[in-house]
């Protein structure tokens, strides 16, 4: 039985491939591990995802794996990694949210006209919010950032089919959740164009 196995006799099996010392890993540390990256996130389904990427991230980096501590270090640490992309990819989009206020805000718009537009902005950005983490990076590096498909393909190491077929999702997702999506993407997109 190899719970009874310690850390660094699992990780030598892990090494070779051995996916019973995968498991016994995951029962060791998986439950501890999600209450920690929950309690950062207060989001269940967001904690299980990040939870899932870090042991997924732990099996294809097993012939590279290097312990300069304890395995139960190294995955906590794996685990602060990726809750901080998690803060740094919602800075972004509340900067973004804020961008756009602003350009609503010095655009001579009636004041009705203004007060819809950032209205409108935010129900598309909640929405955009609740889009799959991966989704939502693409369509966001898509739109906000103005990369290419090949481009994103590249930074994420995703087929370009994979990142089209994601954006064309995204886009079904907030036009059945938003009806005047087309139309503020269109505006997000111009504004973002030209402050580039």
């Amino acid at each position: 039985m190899l719970s009874s196995y310690s850390d660094n006799q699992l990780v030598s099996l892990l090494k070779s491939d051995d996916s019973a010392a995968f498991n016994a890993i995951y029962d060791r540390y998986s439950k501890m591990l999600y209450l920690f990256i929950y309690s950062k996130l207060d989001a269940g389904e967001i904690s299980k995802d990040v939870l899932q990427d870090l042991f997924i991230s732990l099996w294809e980096k097993r012939h590279s794996l290097v312990l300069k501590e304890s395995l139960k270090s190294y995955l906590y640490q794996a685990a602060r990694h990726k809750i901080i992309d998690i803060y740094r990819k919602n800075a972004t989009y509340r900067k973004y949210l804020q961008q756009l206020i602003e350009h609503f805000d010095a655009q001579p718009h009636s004041v009705e006209d203004t007060v819809d537009y950032k209205a409108r902005s935010q129900e598309l950005f909640e929405a955009i919010n609740h889009l799959p983490e991966k989704m939502k990076e693409i369509f966001m590096l898509s739109r906000f950032e103005n990369l290419s498909i090949e481009q994103i393909s590249n930074h994420l190491g995703l087929s370009q089919q994979t990142v089209k077929n994601q954006i064309t999702k995204a886009l079904k997702i907030l036009r059945a959740s938003y009806a005047q999506t087309d139309v503020i993407l269109l505006v997000i997109s111009v504004i973002f164009t030209a402050n580039r």
